[in-house]
């Protein structure tokens, strides 16, 4: 048993215990407790003296519940829309059942919601047809965890990004062969309901209805540490992914129209120059690469 004097032993213990997500009763008796101080819950006095009005337990479940609290606190204020499409009261019942699941195991909040999304998908009902009201709230909520990471990731404020004049020196015949390279901010996002003009309205106060399902291909990014968001066609979105995935230009054009419908390669010849030039003044991509040609003999 490890020496309850000991202050650094006594914090552990009090950490792992007010922590636990099944209550004081269980964090007393967890393993990682009782390598700090092993005792059951039956000897809690011996550690935590009672107070005039509560008992030992019970001062322990003020820390408790406080902790949960402020990590369920911490959760609306990372997902605002998911927490007024669910209301206050269910949110945190979300909440809670999120944080229970996946403890927080960073000591960054940062990381707090980053599984909250897939909770959301593993735990969603299976007798809902799809897309349904739980699909909006995944979508919701990965688009909220997504403006998170992008606001506080690597951006490319002190980067030099593509310039148009850049896609002007490549020689024509070799366009096909450029890779174009993304600036560290840059995600896609395929949803089945307009998420970002929902996230929008409630930040503007506007009090939305929960809007009708609609496929909304989106570019999320960072320019001036703001985070933007834009609409953009499936051809476009298809183009966009194979390129991010590492595709020449060439094989990313093959892969686009291998996806879409009839009349797709149509779409992408038109839009390409059209295309190239908004990427570049919207900042998406660092430079574009091009291999060099070994001489001939």
């Amino acid at each position: 048993m490890a020496d309850p004097r000991s202050l650094s032993n006594l914090q552990r213990w009090v950490q792992e215990v007010i922590t636990h997500p099944d209550g004081i009763q269980a964090g007393v008796e967890s393993s990682s407790a009782r390598q700090q101080i092993d005792i059951d819950a039956s000897q809690i006095e011996q550690i935590v003296e009672r107070s005039t009005r509560l008992g030992s337990a019970a001062r322990l479940a003020v820390y408790g519940n406080a902790y949960f609290a402020r990590l369920i606190e911490c959760l609306g204020e990372e997902f605002p829309a998911t927490r007024y499409a669910l209301g206050e009261e269910t949110f945190e019942s979300f909440a809670f059942g999120y944080i229970h699941d996946s403890p927080s195991t960073n000591y960054s909040l940062g990381f707090l919601g980053e599984r909250f999304a897939q909770y959301l998908i593993d735990t969603r009902p299976t007798d809902v047809p799809k897309p349904g009201w739980p699909d909006f709230l995944i979508d919701l909520a990965t688009l909220e965890r997504t403006y998170a990471e992008v606001f506080d990731g690597p951006g490319p404020e002190n980067l030099d990004t593509l310039k148009p004049e850049d896609l002007q020196a490549v020689p024509p015949d070799r366009i096909s062969e450029i890779r174009f390279v993304p600036v560290p901010s840059l995600r896609l996002i395929a949803a089945e309901f307009p998420v970002h003009e929902y996230v929008t309205a409630v930040r503007r106060d506007q009090s939305p209805e929960i809007p009708m399902p609609a496929e909304t291909l989106l570019v999320i990014t960072r320019r001036d540490y703001v985070v933007r968001r834009g609409a953009v066609s499936q051809a476009e979105f298809q183009l966009l992914r194979a390129i991010i995935d590492g595709n020449t230009l060439g094989q990313a054009i093959e892969q686009a129209a291998a996806t879409m419908p009839d009349g797709t390669d149509d779409e992408l010849a038109t839009n390409l120059s059209k295309w190239f030039q908004h990427w570049a003044s919207a900042g998406w991509f660092l430079r574009v690469e091009l291999p060099s040609v070994a001489p001939s003999d």
